[in-house]
């Protein structure tokens, strides 16, 4: 969620990004708030509106890919890792045991009779 001072900080980056749309910097400042205060859906919200624009499509395009690059980034590193599972070693292991002692008593079994 986004707070009232952040709200209007985004709004002033965004006015800084119209006012100098070719600058770089002015782009990099807007999307390391966004990255900061969570707020890349509403970034990407208003660059989306300038994407059918003719002078200034293909830069928000660009940057819309940099935000979905970014979000994906932001899910993969809090992904919980994969479980391995059980390992071969302990598998074998246990297997090796429940067949000797199936032996075992297969073999005192016989030996009753």
């Amino acid at each position: 969620m986004s707070e009232p001072g952040e709200d209007a900080e985004m709004d002033a980056l965004w006015a800084g990004v119209l006012g100098a749309w070719d600058d770089d910097e002015s782009h990099a400042a807007l999307l390391d708030f966004a990255f900061r205060a969570q707020a890349l859906p509403a970034v990407a919200a208003r660059y989306r509106t300038l994407v059918d624009d003719p002078g200034k499509g293909q830069r928000a395009r660009q940057k819309l890919e940099a935000l979905a690059t970014t979000a994906t980034n932001m899910l993969l590193s809090t992904r919980t890792p994969r479980s391995r599972g059980i390992p071969l070693s302990i598998t074998l292991s246990a297997g090796a045991t429940c067949a000797l002692l199936l032996a075992w008593l297969a073999w005192a079994l016989w030996r009753a009779h």
